[in-house]
């Protein structure tokens, strides 16, 4: 065979991978649009079903569920597993790894397991010990409604162990609705069992447990062909466990430290009067619809492929698909960033404001937590994927310090602003300072560690993004001198969603004028594919 038809080959099977990716990525991201909204859904029933203090005793149950979920399991099954996996199936030694795999999710089972007996008995202590400014009824209601959710925390964790699986072996379509699932049983128990009373409140937490189990099921059944492989065991002198414990311990400490964040943030809020810790969950909620979608859907399709081109030593495609992930990230996370930058008032009151309970002073108080948040939707997407990328080479150490270095500078600018008499934004301009830490630290270390693998061509692109991003503003500015303010709530959507989309249209016309090479890609291989055969099968 002669080298040019190699050649012409090599070119075919590349694109080939290059669309299933990008097929891979829109699937994930069509399921993480359908969850966010179905989660955004329980922030608006929540407002209905229950009062204020039923609300913040709602939204306190789940801190410390969450925190020991983020601690003990997070982004470590699936950033761990997918990799080593990936690389066993890239490499023909599934049988070794899959014994690896199950002796870690044996000991991972038991370890949940008994952590959660702890919090079944310490709920109330802990709840007083971690109290963010609530007071006692809210403290109390939390800590006994949440004794109906630390049970979850084991079956969200067997769901995301079949997640994990399920990526290694690229079958995104399969873990891409599970969360939506989740999130629609779990609007079912807040709308069928919420309401402003003791027992409604904890009926409501068995209803969310009941929501995590059949997650699970959804998940295991999916996944019922690829756990087949999976054989119980305590071997912990196993070499293939060990490898895999050492990659997965400072993976599970780094995904806490997104949690261990929001507890600074929580605590340093008490200082600001009432209702800051309620503010600042619905601001965290906003500013993550745009990450978790965007971002955690790139970053989990490019995990698997990213480690097979690793094992194989292919590093020109592994800093090609890199490279291209995070510009992919940035062109569809940056413009939702000017638009929460321009209208944080009118996003929260047009997303959140349902009901005469969610009040006026909710909505600005949110908006001035999420205008400080706006840059860490970029910043985080990036930061994401830099995670990613350490993990799939099988580095997990650095993203582990360089995730402390950013809490110890969050905390550390939390205390030195607000002793300075600075405001309530001060707390989230912080951590998105230390956001930008974080972000520097991953990428020029990696960019370090091997040239061959560092992303490229990212300068022009962030130049031409900046040009696009300054358009935006200024034609969002200019729109919002007018004065109109709709009192009626569907004239309310109608206004806000006209902007966006002016938004979005300023922000994608000047990225063609500028021929940016992913809105280039994304109309060669889609748009202009559809109107093709549109125009062929008239």
């Amino acid at each position: 065979m002669s080298s040019s038809e190699l050649k012409r080959r090599a070119d075919q099977n590349s694109a080939s991978k290059a669309k299933s990716i990008t097929f891979s990525t829109i699937i994930m991201i069509i399921g993480l649009i359908l969850s966010k909204g179905s989660g955004f859904l329980r922030t608006v029933i929540l407002s209905h079903k229950f009062e204020e203090t039923y609300r913040e005793a709602f939204t306190a149950a789940f801190l410390i569920p969450d925190f020991v979920f983020a601690l003990l399991v997070g982004g470590s099954i699936q950033s761990a597993i997918t990799p080593t996996l990936s690389k066993a199936i890239e490499q023909k030694t599934q049988k070794k790894a899959w014994r690896g795999v199950s002796i870690f999710i044996t000991w991972m089972s038991l370890f949940v397991l008994t952590f959660v007996v702890i919090c079944e008995i310490l709920s109330n202590i802990l709840y007083r010990v971690f109290n963010q400014g609530n007071g006692e009824e809210v403290i109390r209601l939390a800590g006994n409604m949440a004794r109906t959710l630390y049970p979850q925390i084991f079956f969200m964790m067997l769901a995301a162990l079949c997640i994990g699986v399920l990526n290694a072996y690229k079958k995104f379509g399969s873990t891409a609705f599970g969360p939506v699932i989740y999130n629609i049983c779990v609007l079912l128990a807040i709308g069928l069992l919420g309401a402003s009373n003791e027992q409604s409140l904890y009926m409501t937490g068995v209803g969310v447990l009941a929501a995590a189990m059949i997650y699970f099921i959804f998940q295991l059944f999916m996944g019922r062909r690829e756990m087949a492989h999976f054989r119980p065991s305590l071997d912990a002198t196993d070499p293939e466990f060990r490898r895999l414990f050492k990659l997965a311990i400072p993976i599970l400490i780094s995904a806490s430290i997104v949690q261990v964040n929001i507890l600074i943030l929580n605590s340093f809020a008490s200082r600001f009067g009432d209702g800051p810790f309620y503010a600042l969950s619905n601001a965290s909620m906003l500013w993550q619809l745009p990450y978790g979608i965007f971002a955690v859907g790139i970053g989990n399709v490019m995990l698997p492929s990213l480690a097979s081109h690793y094992a194989n030593k292919d590093y020109k495609e592994s800093s090609k698909l890199l490279s291209t992930s995070i510009k992919n990230a940035l062109f569809l996370t940056v413009p939702c960033a000017g638009i929460f930058l321009i209208m944080p008032v009118d996003l929260v009151k047009t997303l959140l404001q349902w009901s005469s309970n969610f009040t006026d002073k909710n909505a600005n108080m949110a908006a001035l937590f999420l205008t400080g948040y706006c840059a860490s939707i970029v910043l985080q997407s990036v930061i994401f994927i830099m995670n990613q990328a350490f993990y799939a080479i099988g580095q997990t150490r650095f993203p582990l310090f360089a995730g402390i270095v950013s809490m110890v500078v969050n905390f550390s600018l939390c205390f030195i602003l607000i002793n300075l008499g600075c405001g309530a934004m001060c707390l989230t301009i912080s951590y998105s300072i230390s956001c930008l830490v974080r972000m520097v630290l991953l990428t020029v270390v990696y960019s370090k560690m091997n040239k061959k693998l560092a992303p490229r061509r990212m300068r022009a692109f962030l130049i031409k993004s900046v040009i696009c991003f300054v358009f935006l503003i200024i034609g969002l500015y200019l729109v919002s001198l007018v004065p109109f303010h709709p009192t009626r709530k569907i004239m309310q959507i109608a206004w806000f969603g006209g902007r966006c989309l002016l938004g979005f249209m300023i922000y994608f016309g000047m990225a063609f004028a500028l021929k940016m090479e992913e809105l280039q890609t994304a109309y060669n291989r889609y748009i202009r594919r559809f109107f093709k055969k549109k125009q062929a099968a008239n």
